[in-house]
């Protein structure tokens, strides 16, 4: 079992931006929940939604997020 879960900040194993995991589903109703529903900035900062198998997802290392902003 992965433990890729909603919240989660993931990448795909071949590289690409940082994602945020906001559900964990049965997307392809094999009763498995197998795909994470990802959502990320572009470089327009337009935000963007996909689905992703979990298993060409890794959970994001760190290291270059930026940091918190209050207020």
């Amino acid at each position: 079992m992965s433990s890729i879960a909603k919240g989660s900040v993931v990448q795909l194993i071949s590289g690409g931006p940082q994602m945020s995991v906001v559900d964990v589903s049965d997307y392809n109703h094999s009763a498995e929940k197998d795909q994470a529903k990802c959502v990320w900035f572009d470089a327009k900062n337009n935000r963007v939604e996909a689905v992703f198998d979990i298993a060409i997802l890794k959970e994001y290392a760190g290291g270059d997020l930026p940091p918190m902003r209050n207020g």
